[in-house]
């Protein structure tokens, strides 16, 4: 059985990927802002909020089980407390 990857298809999982990174970074913003020291795992429960009805589709296939978006909450968290700080 042969798989065609097709990266037009990911773009609309990307740019959702790329909001829920903002998000994360503004709230890391806001947090410290607001005299709250940050952390990583403080803004992976935040972007994993924000990501619970997201169920993204390529191919008619849903990508994003439970697991998934724990660990992409955590990626993404990551990187925007890297940018932040």
């Amino acid at each position: 059985m042969a798989f065609s990857f097709s990266k037009t298809k990911l773009l609309p999982l990307v740019m959702k990927l790329g909001d829920f990174l903002k998000d994360g970074f503004e709230q890391y913003a806001t947090l410290k802002g607001a005299g709250v020291e940050p952390n990583v795992d403080l803004i992976a429960a935040f972007i994993l909020i924000q990501m619970k009805n997201w169920n993204p589709k390529i191919a008619g296939k849903e990508v994003a089980d439970e697991e998934t978006k724990e660990a992409c909450a955590r990626f993404l968290a990551g990187i925007a407390f890297n940018l932040a700080k």
